[in-house]
């Protein structure tokens, strides 16, 4: 008949043999999909695509990412807000989401430094049906030491 000390010994083994194999498998498996958007991130050329590959790493609640942009002017970009990302159930008042999107156009004018334009957003300019901002791309804007790479 096997003792208690024997039993717990087999069992603690195996609970140590399973975490180190779990751990492994987990340590293996980089997230190279998920990684991609840090890894581009400020590799375009175009002024605002440079800015956006930044803008996109905002935070904003359960990584919703409820903003479109529009690129068709050039010098110009317009940001909608994707309505059906809403969070009815944890944001019914879209508060979250707010912040996400101002975290968005703040990084969105950071970035725009490091190609030396400045931004000029022109905030809601038809209200709460039209598009949450009109940024412009403006000559003479400076590096942020906020947006640095390391």
């Amino acid at each position: 008949m096997p003792s208690k000390r024997n039993f717990l010994k087999i069992i603690g083994g195996g609970v140590v043999l399973a975490t180190t194999g779990a751990g492994t498998f987990l340590a293996t498996r980089t997230p190279a999909r998920a990684l991609e958007p840090w890894e581009l991130a400020g590799t375009y050329e175009e002024p605002r695509r440079r800015a956006l590959s930044y803008a996109i790493l905002a935070p904003n609640p359960h990584n919703r990412q409820p903003w479109e942009v529009d690129l068709s002017e050039d010098g110009v970009i317009v940001v909608w807000r994707d309505r059906e990302r809403n969070l009815p159930e944890t944001d019914p008042f879209e508060r979250q989401l707010t912040i996400g999107m101002g975290c968005f156009l703040e990084l969105l004018a950071l970035a725009a430094g490091e190609t030396g334009h400045r931004t000029q957003m022109e905030l809601f300019p038809q209200g709460d049906k039209g598009p949450v901002a009109v940024v412009r791309f403006l000559e003479g804007g400076a590096p942020d030491p906020l947006l640095r790479r390391y």
